[in-house]
């Protein structure tokens, strides 16, 4: 058999010899169709042994020779722990809901900070703050009790595209675009800017990179994939751990390097139809030469974590996959660091739930992500070693790889990580994320040579994109989800209107913004800059992969600039190619711009031409995807293409673009009122045509602080709102829409306004709903006799006739929002789920019907 010498890792002094057994070199057959449901047997596959699977098995085979120094150091110490102790490091609780003083007392083992997550939660808490917190945290692990081993502490966090979750930190391109690319030297110089970055805030363990292979562009975390194509996944995620780690040899885990995670583990970019945290439905050889391709090269780059994923394979849960997890990865591969499970992953296997769940321990994962119910999570696992019930074994192997793990990592060596007071090479960290972009992007179309522009000409910039630095970088910005119209909380950034100004106004040209400025403004071009709003996984999932299917903003706005006569370039902002033929025929010129971070100036070099007229850069990206032809897949599940992977123009390509067929545009939605069933307004974003408000109530002068939210869990991550009123002012969780919509049809079929709610602390007695339908019409209903049984801390479903709206004074023809809570005192609720149901007012709460 072929075999593969792996250098050996420096500090960990671990070397890997990588067996190709003859079956695992499994191709992808062209004809093969690897995203449509296959013949394969549903039943799960359980634990094999390795004799019997390792001469048919489509894995590689990797030996991990340990180090004998850190294997005697890891053993001292796990003799000398207490259960105590050994259960607390298989735990990482979220920096919301724990504290140092908990840190010490638990003997916990990890902490991470989600999505949206700050110290003090303050969105704007300096680098100063961040390494305090991380101080006070690391130094609270190593205070033990009991005469229990000192053990440092596990900071993770998920810096996906630079340090995006702290205050004034460079943000690069997604990997989408990263993958538009090709270049794996300039993602492991990302890879290295994002490690000095997370180390100078005192963090030392980064979640990422992702290595999924995403095979369906309706899946909403497509973009944090770097292509379709597994060679080139394999290729720049080994970059990314290399930059995040340094590579296996001197200097390997070294300030300011940090632990890297590959993640997810396995196949959760090939769900079937692209659902997030679905089910692969693909043969074990797919499944390992597509998905699995790029771990072993992950390990034999020094990987330490690896993170198992939501999803499902032929019907099971990763996170209860004893033969993936441990067969396959610590067995085939030779993985020996730890597997982290995913936030509350393991609560969705059959059985388990979030604060209780032997099946998960017993499959593989050897660290638990539980955010908040981290202390009954503990106290469940401690109960079943008491009674017999905790593999003592396999929880001394999950400590076992945890501690080798911080071992090689240095922390023993320095517990507490040296943080900086502001973060580091900020001008070379700009400079190498305007590169990113500009390398990323990716030309379409450019008919008639309209690019570059002349950036000595009138240019007018328009589209809600243009100025607006938290969409152009996406999901997993300041926020889980993203965030918009916060170009203030980019201290450092420029948006890439931002950035063709600099460069016009130097050229001695004029541009404006905005279509306003067409009444006093004759441009000589148009840049439209649109696209996808932010989005994460979970509320990025689509059914159609056409760019704004029946609402057409963008689309009426390229219409009415048509009229100009002008040539019109339009800049596409999104996580995935879509369906765009509509939008690509009213362009010019058209280019696909992925989620390129906080540098705009990238975008500004490769649309406007130099001094000496000349393009400043070639446009070099080529796609990492398939541009689709149509919004929705054939009879065989796949997608007709319109341009394949690896395509993109150039300012020698001279081709012209014919018209596109606009025929599969969905109808416009102008009624978007449901004639039958329920209809959702909020299941953890806003359903068009509503907006959700969280702050001061209509006509309170009360600063935004008044009321505050932020992601919480009801089913799954981040589908629900905890909401804080400080008791300043009256404050309320609005439903909101641009205009009236008749409700009337709900009102007729005895219908009800439903949610869900968990007091976070007792209830507020004035708690009420509001309504808004006009001027002069508008009216409040009291919530407090149907929640007054509701017990603290627990989830419960209210159901509010919609007659009593209307008995309360509410025109349901013209209804223009819905507060569903307002209070004027101090109250933390969450809040989930709202939608209105039919036929359910009998048995409704508050009921009015008669």
């Amino acid at each position: 058999m072929p075999s593969i010498s792996v250098p050996r890792i420096g500090v960990a002094a671990v070397m890997v010899a990588v067996v190709l057994a003859a079956a695992a070199v499994v191709g992808c057959r062209a004809s093969e169709d690897v995203d449509a449901p296959t013949k394969a047997s549903s039943a799960p596959m359980e634990s094999e042994p390795q004799s019997s699977a390792a001469a048919a098995s489509p894995w590689p085979h990797i030996q991990a020779e340990s180090d004998p120094e850190v294997e005697r150091f890891v053993d001292d110490l796990l003799s000398r722990m207490s259960l105590e102790r050994k259960v607390g490091q298989i735990i990482q609780a979220e920096i919301k809901h724990v504290t140092p003083e908990e840190v010490r007392g638990y003997a916990l083992g990890s902490v991470l900070n989600g999505g949206g997550s700050f110290p003090g939660g303050d969105g704007r808490a300096a680098v100063s703050d961040w390494v305090d917190l991380s101080e006070r945290m690391h130094s609270a692990a190593l205070e033990a009790g009991n005469g229990d081993p000192a053990i440092p502490l596990l900071w993770g966090t998920d810096a996906v595209h630079g340090h995006n979750n702290v205050f004034g930190a460079t943000v690069f391109p997604h990997n989408v675009a990263l993958g538009a690319t090709r270049d794996a030297e300039l993602v492991r110089a990302i890879g290295r800017a994002t490690a000095e970055q997370v180390a100078a805030t005192g963090i030392d363990w980064n979640f990422a990179p992702t290595l999924a292979v995403s095979r369906d562009l309706r899946w909403g975390r497509a973009y944090e994939s770097f292509s379709s194509d597994p060679a080139i996944v394999t290729e720049l995620g080994r970059a990314a751990i290399v930059g995040l780690q340094g590579e296996p040899g001197e200097a390997w885990l070294e300030p300011p390097r940090v632990l890297a995670t590959a993640k997810h583990f396995v196949g959760d970019g090939g769900t079937f139809e692209g659902v997030d945290q679905g089910d692969v439905r693909v043969p074990e050889d797919v499944l390992a030469d597509i998905h699995g391709r790029p771990y072993p090269a992950a390990i034999e780059a020094g990987v330490q974590t690896v993170m198992a994923s939501f999803s499902s394979w032929q019907g099971r849960k990763m996170h209860g996959h004893r033969y993936l997890l441990t067969d396959v990865l610590k067995g085939r591969l030779g993985f020996d660091g730890f597997v982290i499970g995913d936030w509350n992953g393991h609560g969705q296997l059959p059985g388990c739930s979030v604060t209780d769940c032997l099946e998960a321990l017993e499959a593989g994962v050897d660290m638990f992500m539980v955010p908040e119910d981290w202390r009954a999570f503990r106290d469940s696992l401690l109960e079943h070693a008491r009674n017999g019930r905790l593999p003592m074994e396999r929880l001394d192997d999950a400590v076992r790889r945890i501690l080798r793990v911080k071992k090689r990592a240095g922390l023993f060596d320095q517990p507490v990580p040296a943080g900086r007071d502001q973060l580091p090479n900020v001008d070379a960290h700009t400079a190498l994320a305007r590169r990113a972009v500009r390398q990323s992007l990716v030309l379409l179309k450019n008919n008639g040579g309209v690019l570059p522009l002349d950036p000595g000409s009138k240019i007018l910039v328009v589209g809600d994109g243009a100025d607006d630095i938290g969409k152009q970088s996406g999901g997993w910005t300041l926020d889980w989800q993203g965030v918009k119209d916060a170009n203030d909380r980019f201290p450092k950034g420029r948006s890439i209107y931002a950035g063709i100004a600099e460069q016009v106004a130097a050229a001695g040209g004029e541009v404006r913004l905005g279509e306003s400025a067409l009444s006093d403004f004759e441009p000589d071009a148009v840049i439209a800059v649109y696209g996808e709003d932010p989005y994460a996984e979970g509320q990025g999932d689509v059914d159609t992969l056409e760019f704004q299917a029946g609402s057409r903003q963008a689309l009426d706005l390229l219409d009415r600039l048509g009229g100009l006569e002008k040539p019109i370039v339009s800049v596409f902002l999104s996580g995935r190619p879509l369906w765009v033929h509509p939008e690509m025929n009213r362009s010019d010129a058209f280019v696909a711009a992925w989620l390129p971070g906080t540098e705009g100036a990238g975008v500004a070099d490769m649309l406007l031409a130099g001094p000496d007229g000349a393009a400043q850069h070639d446009f070099a990206g080529r796609l990492p995807f398939a541009w689709p032809a149509a919004p929705t897949p054939a009879a065989d599940g796949a997608f007709p293409e319109l341009f394949g992977v690896g395509y993109g123009l150039d300012y020698a390509s001279s081709s012209d673009l014919g018209p596109l067929d606009e025929t599969a545009m969905a109808p416009r939605r102008d009624d978007r009122v449901p004639e039958s069933g329920d209809w959702v307004l909020f299941d953890g974003a806003a359903q068009p045509p509503w907006e959700l408000v969280i702050g001061p109530a209509l006509g309170e002068n009360a600063p935004a602080s008044t009321v505050t939210a932020e992601p919480a869990d009801r089913y799954i991550q981040g589908d629900a709102r905890r909401v804080t009123w400080s008791g300043e002012a009256t404050g309320a969780v609005t439903l909101q829409l641009a205009a009236p919509l008749d409700l009337g049809a709900f009102g007729k079929d005895n219908a009800v306004l439903r949610f869900d709610l968990r007091p976070e602390q007792t209830l507020p007695e004035d708690l009420a709903l509001r309504f808004d339908c006009g001027h002069g019409c508008g009216g409040e209903i009291s919530l407090s006799a149907a929640l007054e049984d509701t017990p603290v801390g627990v989830w419960r479903t209210l159901d509010i006739d919609l007659a009593c709206l209307v008995e309360a004074g509410a025109n349901l023809s013209a209804l223009q929002g819905l507060a569903v809570m307002v209070t004027a005192r101090e109250a933390v609720i969450s809040v989930a789920d709202i939608r209105l149901v039919r036929d359910a007012a009998d048995t409704a709460d508050l009921r009015c019907s008669s």
